[in-house]
Order: structure tokens, then C-alpha cells, then sequence
């Protein structure tokens, strides 16, 4: 009997199959790819990569918040958020229609027609007659006894001037004077700025007088003992003065009423003009 032998026979290379070929070695990559490109590419890639540059200000962070909350909302609640983002747009592009419709068609502006001046502001335009501008009961209280004459017109301007005068059992004067004028007010102040430089006469009272027009002054002033009443008188576009002296004999002297008497004087008669005024 033959022996057999137990020595295995030598391995042999497997023959290489048709078509298959080895492939060139790889060269291994510097750096690893950033782990956010191997996620999958959609909404939540996009928004991950937006909050992560956005990280510096937190009011668009939480906004970006926002919105990643509303990409994640699960489909079940998918039909409320497409209410509600549909009632939205609604509501904006409501809004967005009457604010264009209000910006293109104004509401019309109907035009306004001035009305007549009031009562208590319109300029006085006539006048009474000038030795009507003092009642009669004024007259025969503090110039009994005088005649009335009326001064010319100035020309030019809407006035009224008379003086009342007498030589009987002493001396009594009255001057009334109305000038109507659109600036009667720069007027009045230059009339009192002139009775308070008059050159000559020594002013010893000098007042502003309530109750009487829009402004009124009082003045009493002297000149070689004698002395006299002047009162200046604003009343809308009128410009009011007054002038007021009386004296009797003492003997052969003539002397002054007191002061406060021709300033009642002076009063009673501006205040009987303004109501004369406010008739005409």
C-alpha cells in the first residue's frame, strides 16, 4: 500500500478574474468635513446655519427663534397655522387696501367762507355827530351853561370833535375828539408818550384808568397854576381824548376845581363816547 502524504501542497494565487482591477490608494483628507454639511440639505439646514450667524443680536435671534419654532410645528397642527397665516395676510393686505384707498382719494376739503366780524372786534366805520357824542345829562353836570360847536373834519379820516366852552361866572372847557383809524393803537401810544413830554406843563398824575375802552390813561397836568384833565382812550380802531379844565373867581383870582373833580369830568365823557360808539 502506498503512503500518503500529509504535507499539504503549496498555496497557490488564485488567478485573477476578468474585469476586476485594484484601485489606486486614497490620500487621506487634511481636515474632517464640517459635520453640517453631512446633514440633510432642506429648511432645518438653512435655519441652523442662519441662528448660528445671527448669534450677536438677540432681538433678530429670537426672531430667527421664531421662525425655526414655526418650521418644526408638527403636521397636525399644520392646518391651524395656514388659518392663521392666511387670516393675517388678510388682515394686512385689508389694511394695505384703505391705506392706499385713504392716500389716493382724500376726503374732500369743502371750502370755507369767512364769516362777519364779530360784534366786539369789528372796526367801527361811522360816527355820531360830534356834539352828540356826550349825553346831555353829562353836559349839564360838569359844563352847565356852555355852548356846543363842532370842530372841521380832518382831512382824510373819519372823525368827530366838538368843544363845549363858557366865560360865564369863570371859565369851563370841554373837548371831545374821536378818530377812527387802523392804527389808531400806535396812535393812542404816541398820544400818551406826548402828554407825558410836553414841554412847559408839569404832569402830577399819570395813571392807566380800567373799565374804559381796551386801554386808558389819565392824565392831569399844570402850566402857570392852572391845570386841566386829559384822558386818552383805545377802543377797537377808535382813538378817544378828552380834555377837561374848569375854574371860577375867587375875588378877582380865578381858581381850579379840584383835580378829582375834572378827572370825573374827563371819565363821564369818555364813557358816554364809547357808548355812542357801540351804537353806531
Amino acid at each position: 500500500m502506498a503512503e500518503i502524504e500529509d504535507t499539504p501542497p503549496a498555496t497557490q494565487p488564485l488567478p485573477t478574474l476578468p474585469g476586476t482591477r485594484s484601485l489606486p490608494p486614497q490620500p487621506t483628507p487634511a481636515t474632517l468635513p464640517d459635520p453640517a454639511d453631512l446633514r440633510p440639505a432642506g429648511p432645518t439646514r438653512r435655519w441652523t446655519w442662519l441662528l448660528g450667524g445671527v448669534t450677536a443680536g438677540a432681538g433678530t435671534a429670537a426672531l430667527v427663534l421664531g421662525l425655526v419654532a414655526n418650521l418644526v410645528t408638527p403636521a397636525a397642527t399644520a392646518g391651524t397655522t395656514a388659518a392663521t397665516t392666511v387670516s393675517a395676510a388678510t388682515t394686512v393686505s385689508a389694511a394695505t387696501t384703505v391705506s392706499a384707498t385713504t392716500a389716493v382719494s382724500p376726503a374732500p376739503t369743502l371750502p370755507v367762507t369767512p364769516g362777519p366780524a364779530s360784534p366786539t372786534t369789528a372796526p367801527y366805520t361811522t360816527l355820531a355827530a360830534g356834539c352828540a357824542l356826550v349825553r346831555p345829562e353829562t353836559v349839564d353836570r360838569y359844563a352847565k351853561g356852555t355852548s356846543c360847536s363842532e370842530q372841521k373834519d380832518v382831512g382824510g379820516m373819519t372823525n368827530a370833535s366838538a368843544g363845549w366852552h363858557s366865560n360865564d361866572g369863570g371859565w369851563t372847557m370841554m373837548q371831545v375828539m374821536v378818530l377812527l383809524s387802523p392804527i389808531a393803537e400806535s396812535l393812542y401810544e404816541t398820544t400818551v408818550a406826548g402828554h407825558r413830554a410836553t414841554i412847559g406843563m408839569k404832569v402830577t398824575d399819570d395813571r392807566a384808568v380800567p373799565g374804559i375802552g381796551e386801554k386808558a390813561n389819565l392824565f392831569y397836568t399844570t402850566m402857570n397854576g392852572h391845570g386841566h384833565a386829559d384822558l386818552v382812550v383805545l377802543q377797537r380802531n377808535a382813538l378817544i381824548t378828552i380834555s377837561y379844565e374848569k375854574g371860577t373867581f375867587s375875588g378877582a383870582t380865578l381858581k381850579d376845581i379840584p383835580p378829582t373833580e375834572a378827572e370825573a369830568a374827563a371819565t363821564a365823557c369818555a364813557q358816554d363816547v364809547v357808548a355812542t360808539l357801540a351804537a353806531s
